[in-house]
């Protein structure tokens, strides 16, 4: 029987840096001698070394030796059973915080890759409020609806019950209190979840929601159109946590209209056969082939 990589002993290179997230450290995967960083961002219930594909993507950039990445991960606050009492913008700082080390140790050019909601971090990221230190580029990997996919296992009916039970606390000024395990779907129950975060992932207006089909282009346009540095966007095409209504080869097609002209890749689209954390090799091989196209695009 063959043992998947991911289940394999694997060598990575420490970096403590200051970050608002005590002990804050990032894990480096890549040559010795590498100029570029691509600082991988994972969703819900990631953290270092939980997404397969990263290891992979590290591999094949380490193969290349004209391309000069390296793969970092890190832990945020958010970070494995941690989202449920941290915000989007809590993200950002964390993100900053690492751009700004790896900028003091000489990278060169840093991209940023969110899978999950470390997509919707990516495009909190280029908010102008933050202030945030730029980055060279941005790649988006299952930008996924959290609302759509919380209602394929409970329902709207259900899912938009919660979601009132959400604002009925916020609005009494108890937006940190914890949500009533019964108010959440089966697969949330075990991670503490305060009622503000789960606004913020359910309700149409929440602040995490960046990429429901349903957003009109008043809403969602200005997201795209502050990018300002190149992006590439790709769903997954057999994604569970998209309802299968949902054209992804179209939506990744009209979020590309809303960036500014030559900013939102041709590259963009969506990943044959691939699951959210595409966990498929031949899905894996094709991802992995495209990010590495885009990475070289920069020259």
């Amino acid at each position: 029987m063959q043992i998947p990589m991911s289940a394999m002993p694997f060598t990575t290179t420490v970096h403590p840096f200051r970050s608002p997230t005590s002990n804050a450290c990032a894990y480096e995967i890549g040559p010795g001698n590498a100029i570029n960083a691509l600082v991988f961002i994972g969703g819900l219930g990631d953290g270092p070394h939980t997404v397969p594909y990263a290891r992979e993507l590290a591999k094949r950039m380490k193969e290349d030796s004209l391309l000069g990445y390296s793969l970092f991960e890190f832990r945020l606050k958010s970070s494995y059973d941690g989202f449920g009492f941290a915000r989007l913008v809590d993200d950002v700082a964390d993100i900053a915080a690492l751009v700004k080390y790896l900028r003091s140790i000489g990278m060169e050019r840093i991209v940023l890759m969110g899978h999950s909601t470390g997509c919707q971090d990516c495009l909190e990221y280029t908010d102008p409020a933050h202030n945030a230190p730029p980055v060279d580029g941005y790649i988006l990997q299952g930008p996924v609806c959290d609302r759509d996919a919380m209602a394929l296992e409970c329902g709207y009916a259900e899912l938009d019950a919660s979601i009132k039970t959400a604002k009925k606390l916020i609005d009494g000024g108890e937006g940190s209190s914890r949500m009533t395990v019964s108010r959440l779907p089966s697969f949330m129950r075990d991670t503490p979840v305060s009622a503000w975060r789960w606004y913020a992932l359910t309700a149409p207006d929440g602040e995490d929601n960046y990429f429901s089909p349903e957003l009109t282009e008043q809403v969602a346009a200005p997201y795209w159109s502050r990018v300002d540095k190149p992006l590439l966007i790709l769903h997954s095409g057999d994604d569970e946590f998209v309802p299968k209504s949902v054209d992804k080869e179209a939506l990744v097609k009209r979020w590309q209209g809303y960036c500014k002209p030559g900013i939102a890749s041709e590259l963009s689209g969506t990943i044959p056969g691939a699951n959210h954390k595409v966990e498929e090799s031949a899905a894996e091989e094709w991802l992995c082939d495209t990010v590495i196209q885009f990475l070289r695009s920069f020259g």
